[in-house]
This record gives C-alpha cells, sequence and structure tokens, in this order.
C-alpha cells in the first residue's frame, strides 16, 4: 500500500509517495527564498530516491539543479529538456514567435505591443535563469519572491510512453501542457499526481510553444489537441483521488476530466461558428470577433486560445487556413 505527503510550496504542490519500499518526488518545488528549506526539512529523514519533473517549467522544475546537487538524480522527459538546460525563448524561438504574431493579421499597434510583450518575457525567463538573486515578488504574489531556474542535465531523460518509476508507480507521457509533459499513477490505490495536466478550479490554457522533435518539422507544437487526447487517455484510468500541481487533492477525477473536455469542446464549437458567421478570417480577427473587449488586454492568453481550437478543427477536417486566412468546412 502506497503513502504519499503534501508539500505545500506556496503556490505549488510537491508529493513525497513511498511505494514499494522506495520514496519518489513528484516535482521538485519551485526555487524561491525558503523552498530549498522547506523541502529539505520535510525529507531529513526519508529523502526520495528520485524526484520526477512533471514539466520543464519553472515552478515544477526549478529547483532540479539543487536536487541533483544532493545526490538524488531528477527525471524529466526528452522533450522538456529545453526548458531544464535553459534554453527557453531563445533566438530560434523568438524569431518563430514575433513570425506568429505578424502572420496572425493584427494591425500594426497590437503587433507592436505583442512583440513588447515577448521581448519582456524574454528578459524575464534569462532573469530567472542566469541572476543568483531572488527578485522581489511579482503582482499576483503566487510566491514569496520571484523564482529562479538554474540549469541542469536531468539524470534520467524519459522517452518512453509508461515508465515505471517505482514498485507500482507510473510515469505517463500526457502532451499537451508542454511537449514533454508528465503524469504519474498509483496502479493498486488509483492515484493520480497530475502537474498541470488537471487542476481543480482551472483549464490550462494551451500556449503558443515550440516543438523540439524531428528536424526540419513544423515549429510550433499544436497543444490544444495533445492536451485533450492525454485528458482523454488519463480519464480511461479511472483514478480515484488527484493530486495536482497547484490547489488541493480531489476526487471526482472522472467528473472534473469531462468538465475540462465538455468545456473545450464548446469552445471549439464557438469558434467554428464564429468562423462560418465571419466568412473566412484571419486569427486576429476571429480572436476579436470572439473576445472583442479582452483581446487587446490578454493578446496571448486569448490568441492562444482561439488558435488552439483552430488546430482541433482543422484536425478534424472542419476548418483549414490558406494565405493568412481561416476558412470552415
Amino acid at each position: 500500500m502506497a503513502s504519499v505527503r503534501h508539500i505545500r510550496l506556496a503556490y505549488n504542490s510537491a508529493y513525497l509517495i513511498e511505494s514499494g519500499g522506495e520514496r519518489v518526488l513528484i516535482d521538485t518545488g519551485p526555487d524561491y527564498r525558503g523552498a530549498r528549506e522547506v523541502l529539505a526539512a520535510v525529507v531529513a529523514e526519508s529523502p526520495p530516491g528520485l524526484v520526477v519533473a512533471t514539466h520543464g517549467h519553472l515552478d515544477h522544475a526549478g529547483l532540479g539543479h539543487w536536487w541533483q546537487e544532493q545526490g538524488i538524480p531528477v527525471a524529466l522527459h526528452g522533450e522538456d529538456m529545453h526548458y531544464s538546460t535553459g534554453h527557453q525563448l531563445d533566438d530560434d524561438e523568438l524569431q518563430a514567435l514575433e513570425g506568429f504574431v505578424r502572420e496572425s493579421g493584427a494591425p500594426t499597434d497590437v503587433e507592436r505591443e505583442a512583440l513588447a510583450g515577448l521581448a519582456a518575457r524574454r528578459a524575464w525567463a534569462r532573469q530567472a535563469v542566469e541572476t543568483r538573486d531572488y527578485r522581489p515578488a511579482g503582482r499576483d504574489a503566487r510566491w514569496p519572491t520571484g523564482l529562479r531556474y538554474e540549469p541542469f542535465e536531468p539524470r534520467r531523460v524519459l522517452t518512453e510512453e509508461v515508465t515505471a518509476i517505482a514498485p507500482g508507480l507510473r510515469a505517463l507521457v500526457a502532451p499537451g501542457h508542454t511537449p514533454g509533459n508528465l503524469v504519474a499513477f498509483a496502479e493498486e490505490e488509483g492515484w493520480l499526481f497530475s502537474g498541470d495536466q488537471l487542476l481543480p478550479e482551472i483549464t490550462p490554457t494551451p500556449a503558443i510553444q515550440r516543438f523540439q522533435s524531428a528536424p526540419g518539422a513544423p515549429w510550433r507544437f499544436r497543444s490544444l489537441p495533445r492536451f485533450l487526447e492525454s485528458l482523454q487517455r488519463i480519464r480511461g484510468l479511472d483514478a480515484t483521488r488527484c493530486y495536482p500541481g497547484h490547489g488541493e487533492p480531489f476526487e471526482r477525477v472522472t467528473d472534473v476530466i469531462d468538465a475540462n473536455l465538455g468545456q473545450a469542446e464548446q469552445r471549439t464549437t464557438r469558434v467554428h461558428e464564429a468562423l462560418r458567421e465571419n466568412g473566412g478570417a484571419t486569427l486576429y480577427e476571429l480572436a476579436e470577433a470572439l473576445y472583442p473587449r479582452a483581446l487587446r488586454k490578454r493578446f496571448w492568453q486569448i490568441i492562444s486560445t482561439v488558435q488552439g481550437h483552430l488546430d482541433v478543427l482543422e484536425e478534424a477536417g472542419l476548418a483549414a487556413t490558406s494565405g493568412g486566412r481561416w476558412a470552415a468546412r
């Protein structure tokens, strides 16, 4: 019988699992001032033999370097290694994202604002990797200080669809939130450790992000279709309890998954209907028709969401793009 300890790290949650006599920590924890001390106290008498980062974002893998300094290996999926090695939002990805903005059909002033936002995001990402000091907490104050991310090479790079990480405990590839996103599942207990794949009160927004795989392949990872496919696969696990990367553990896991899938289906239908009504539109025109009051203030969130649903429609044969304009089928 497995046991689990919930470790609260400000806005994040990590979980120390003992299964079959082995201990595994799910997520490294975010690197804010004081987080290391919390983790060190919790594992002082029973350190894990392995830390599994559900994905490469700085609040889930930010202490990977520190754990490996303690002699404890960190596992991460290979598709997320550009995060851990500090190569996030590099020159190639920045240029690709700038091209995405220019091809969206946004007016010149909006394009200028979006490109400035990209530059600020890149500066923030670089500062998190390069600074040795903790910055002040952000406006939303999710953590006591700003976050750092010391680059590291994970000692265990996962590539298989399913990997045993302890007796009765598996890591499952669940791409969507990131290309190399993982969840963990304790088979006997039916416990799902979901990272950001499934959260109690939030449906993660698909991002415009880079895909690392095959040379010559399209640069953009189609987040939303893969996220929904992963949700469907996780639904088949019949999990009894979910331990998310943010918020409190919850039961009725299938109900939460179905709510996520239902909401996504409604939004995809709405995008399809708007595309029909407009008789063809650029990405920006479609986003403006759907979210006229919010688009300017939340450009990236909305443009990413609409693009995600267009990806779903295109893969279903219900939409197509030509010359920068989308049309319903």
